[in-house]
């Protein structure tokens, strides 16, 4: 069973939908296997706290493309010194970052460009960017390892993920 297939095993995909149109291009890669996750859930939330972002949603703030390039550009005009340097040991500045997630706490999700997209790394930075973590794992990987506890970041509340994770387009509704 593939990380995906142990994915929507533990937490299914919602019946509901958010459209996503094909994007012409995003200017940077998009991983396959998050590809194939968007195939599966669509842009949404992850148990009510992360939200992950699709290439061409038709949903306000969920367009990864958008969310990238406002992202980047808040980076640009607020400049905080050690995210730079955490970059510069990849070879990589604040522009380079591709956002492919975000939580209710505004925790910033990542990859890190580097090498083959389907092995990029994720970096968590937390809301205030006072601290990080990096995960050597895709999108889909990253949100296993988070809803089924395998890994824990002391970045995210304590509740999370439930017991039961779901993922809904709208949890709030």
């Amino acid at each position: 069973m593939n990380e995906l297939q142990r994915l929507t095993a533990l937490c299914p995909p919602s019946e509901q939908r958010v459209e996503v149109v094909p994007a012409a291009g995003a200017g940077f890669e998009i991983p396959p296997s998050h590809r194939a996750l968007i195939d599966a859930y669509g842009p949404g939330c992850f148990d009510e706290f992360l939200w992950v972002y699709a290439v061409g949603s038709t949903r306000p703030g969920s367009d990864l493309v958008r969310q990238t390039e406002e992202t980047r550009q808040l980076l640009r005009d607020y400049p905080e010194p050690t995210l730079p340097a955490l970059l510069a040991e990849h070879g990589l500045t604040t522009d380079d970052l591709v956002q492919w997630a975000v939580t209710d706490n505004a925790d910033l999700v990542f990859w890190l460009p580097v090498g083959d997209p389907e092995d990029w790394p994720t970096l968590v930075v937390e809301a205030g960017r006072l601290s990080y973590a990096q995960l050597p794992l895709s999108s889909t990987g990253v949100l296993l390892a988070l809803l089924s506890g395998e890994v824990r970041l002391n970045l995210f509340p304590d509740d999370f993920p439930s017991e039961r994770p779901e993922f809904s387009i709208n949890p709030y509704a």
